[in-house]
């Protein structure tokens, strides 16, 4: 088992943006669940991510700390997505259209 000290070297070890998606998914849905949990306990928190082969884990202090670093994760996930797909715009006659 492997364990990182933190979500960026867990992020780090991978070699395509495929992979690099999966592993901030995967942390998106960990912090979510402590964002449930630090809601109703606004103490300390933690999220541990443990896929079978790799470890993290994180402390916060409050909610609003985990929000953050969700809003954060949440903007890679999508910097990720726009790499794997790429921007595109399609421009159509209104003309086109049937009413």
């Amino acid at each position: 088992m492997i364990y990182y000290d933190s979500a960026s070297v867990y992020i780090a070890t991978a070699t395509t943006n495929a992979e690099k998606l999966a592993k901030v998914e995967a942390i998106i849905a960990a912090l979510e669940e402590t964002a449930l949990k630090s809601a109703s306990n606004d103490d300390l928190s933690e999220y541990s991510l443990d896929d079978g082969q790799t470890k993290i884990k994180t402390v916060y202090r409050s909610t609003a700390d985990v929000l953050k670093s969700l809003r954060g994760f949440e903007q890679l996930r999508q910097m990720y997505i726009n790499r794997l797909n790429g921007r595109i715009v399609r421009l159509v006659d209104e003309g086109s259209f049937r009413l």
